[in-house]
């Protein structure tokens, strides 16, 4: 099959910094907070001496009040707050004040911390390199402030999603257990903490290595506890859940761990959210099923689990993203087994996949995955069984293959002249009636456009339409051009 659907949506970082806080002046006046703001930093772009210096002081309340301006200042300065705080060299001073005994100044700071996990590589590798990560660890796992808890599940998040070297590291260190064990018992947490260990481990996930140490043990382990949360949360505008298939997804995505996936006995609630009326678990519902189709096995439990009604309902949605993820998953399927293709057309889905291919304000990554299943068909099984090419060629197969033609994923277009191949090289009776069908179609004038497309990697193709005009059709060609 061709390029996948979820590619783009599987390399979409996690490192998300969402929350934000009002900052008030004295006199509760935003010109009053606004002249505050430009006064903690100087022309050269640091934090100017006086917060510095109380930061770094003995005084309780000096510290507090210098961690709170330094809050402030991340969420309403967001580009030029990081590199003043980098700048003034803060970052250590900043991760040593942190520390289960001061929880007023673990808030401000922490959140500090978070807003630069979010920022740049450099900004990130400042804050690795300074100790934080095990004062995520530590404040994620015991703060007596929720609100610190948050702050420290999401910078863990966005650690692990930054690179395959810091998810590595993050799970060597022990990041992974504080999310884990939140969702692991989700009744007795509070909603925000379940929603920032779900990213949390989204984020880890996101570029999880299978060379990491103790891989297999972790899967087992992650898969286990988002299996069950999955299951227990039926609340399907909760964003935890969300957050959660989209860690399912990236875990799927390595095909080792699919076999853990499916012993999680997941498959059917994953069937039934993909007809949620909430767009993003459905989305990560979805990416979840295309990933899981690459196993034979996966394929059998979806099937039983009814994912083609899902599937022929996303196909005909009018959101975009449902369109491309179930054509995605048909193109799998139809590449997958004969018993599979052979459910696959009798769900309906070569009408369905013929709308989408022939439907010029589709996308082209939608169209491609359609031609590719389509082609699929006839390729893989309509070339060596009978009776799928005659109940492809009563399906308008053959039709759908002649527009994907003209479409421009030119991996999906050299598929599809392989697929009308199928039914006019080969000897069989449907033979005649499928050459029928091509001039009925226009199939003539479409070959003879087609063999004056430039793309160079098509010049074999151009001489397969140059062929079937002239052998088949028993059409003047002259040959392509190279």
């Amino acid at each position: 099959m061709g390029p996948t659907a979820g590619d783009e949506v599987a390399n979409t970082t996690q490192n998300h910094f969402t929350e934000r806080e009002p900052a008030q002046g004295k006199d509760g006046s935003e010109e009053a907070d606004e002249s505050a703001l430009n006064s903690y930093i100087t022309d050269d772009t640091r934090i100017v001496s006086g917060i510095i210096d109380a930061l770094r002081s003995n005084d309780q309340t000096a510290r507090l009040d210098a961690a709170t301006k330094l809050h402030r200042l991340v969420d309403k300065r967001e580009t030029i707050s990081a590199q003043a705080i980098i700048n003034s060299g803060l970052i250590p001073d900043i991760v040593a004040m942190i520390s289960l005994d001061d929880v007023e100044l673990q808030v401000p700071l922490s959140f500090v911390l978070a807003f630069l996990t979010a920022g740049s590589s450099d900004n990130i590798s400042a804050v690795v390199e300074a100790g934080a990560l095990e004062k995520f660890i530590l404040i994620a796992s015991s703060s007596n402030s929720d609100r610190a808890r948050d702050y420290a599940l999401l910078s863990l998040g966005n650690l692990g999603a930054c690179s395959q070297l810091l998810s590595d590291r993050v799970i060597r260190e022990g990041g992974l257990r504080p999310p884990l064990d939140i969702l692991g018992n989700p009744s007795k947490q509070k909603d925000s903490h379940n929603y920032w260990a779900a990213g949390a481990i989204a984020g880890i996930t996101h570029q999880l290595s299978p060379d990491v140490a103790g891989y297999e043990l972790h899967i087992r382990d992650i898969t286990t506890i988002l299996a069950k949360y999955i299951e227990y949360q039926q609340d399907e505008t909760a964003g935890s859940l969300e957050a959660s298939l989209l860690a399912l997804s990236y875990i799927s995505s390595n095909e080792s761990a699919i076999d853990t996936v499916l012993e999680g006995g997941v498959i059917p609630r994953i069937v039934q959210l993909c007809s949620s009326k909430q767009a993003g678990g459905r989305h990560n519902a979805l990416q979840c099923v295309g990933f899981i189709l690459y196993s034979d096995n996966g394929t059998n439990q979806l099937i039983k689990a009814r994912i083609l009604e899902a599937l022929g309902a996303c196909i005909g949605s009018e959101d975009a993203q449902d369109r491309r993820l179930a054509c995605w998953a048909a193109s799998s399927i139809a590449a997958s087994t004969l018993d599979h293709a052979r459910a696959l057309i009798k769900a309906g889905f070569i009408p369905m996949l013929i709308n989408v291919i022939s439907n010029s304000e589709e996308s082209t990554e939608t169209q491609g995955d359609a031609a590719w299943a389509l082609a699929g068909l006839a390729c893989n099984w309509g070339h060596y069984y009978q009776d799928v090419r005659e109940t492809l060629l009563e399906e308008n197969c053959l039709e759908g293959l002649l527009s994907a033609l003209k479409l421009k994923d030119q991996s999906a277009v050299a598929m599809s002249m392989k697929g009308i191949l199928r039914f006019v090289k080969t000897g069989w009776p449907g033979r005649p009636k499928a050459i029928e069908r091509i001039e009925a179609a226009g199939g003539v004038a479409t070959l003879r456009a087609f063999k004056l497309r430039p793309e160079a990697n098509l010049a074999h193709e151009r001489y397969m339409a140059h062929s079937i005009l002239k052998e088949n059709l028993q059409q003047v060609s002259l040959p392509p051009r190279v």
